[in-house]
């Protein structure tokens, strides 16, 4: 009798959700309800609605390991995302070292030819590449 029931809510419930079905789901209710007594319908109905008690529930052992595991799976990735943006940052933090190492070398270059050139100390110039095809930087002063 219980499914019965379910299937009376399942179509009580889908008269509300859809108007439009909502005579074909009375007629398939009136169909399962034919040669049940009306009686027993109702005890059954009544028997279904028991009140439920939620002050104290107590989870199976099963869900609780589960809970806790996926706590435990967390936790273990947050650690791994601390430990890879550690890292990420040390890395990041060595590569602009690198870079302004790189960066302090070629204007140390630049300055290193400027002399070796003779340029006027004070001069702006431009480094470009000559006119002749030959590859070779020139400087050119503005």
């Amino acid at each position: 009798m219980s499914v019965l029931n379910k299937l009376l809510n399942m179509l009580d419930e889908l008269k509300e959700e859809n108007p439009e079905l909502a005579n074909k789901a009375l007629l398939a209710a009136e169909t399962l309800k034919a040669g049940v007594d009306p009686e027993e319908l109702e005890e059954e109905w009544e028997e279904e609605e028991e009140e439920f008690d939620d002050s104290y529930v107590e989870v199976s052992s099963e869900d609780t390991r589960h809970f806790f595991q996926l706590k435990e799976d967390l936790k273990v990735k947050i650690t791994e995302f601390g430990v890879y943006m550690r890292d990420h940052e040390v890395k990041k933090n060595l590569a602009l070292e690198e870079i302004e190492i790189a960066r302090q070398e070629s204007d140390d270059v630049v300055d290193l030819l400027r002399e070796k050139y003779n340029l006027d100390p004070n001069g702006d110039y431009t480094i470009e590449i000559n006119s002749d095809g030959s590859g070779n930087l020139v400087f050119v002063k503005q």
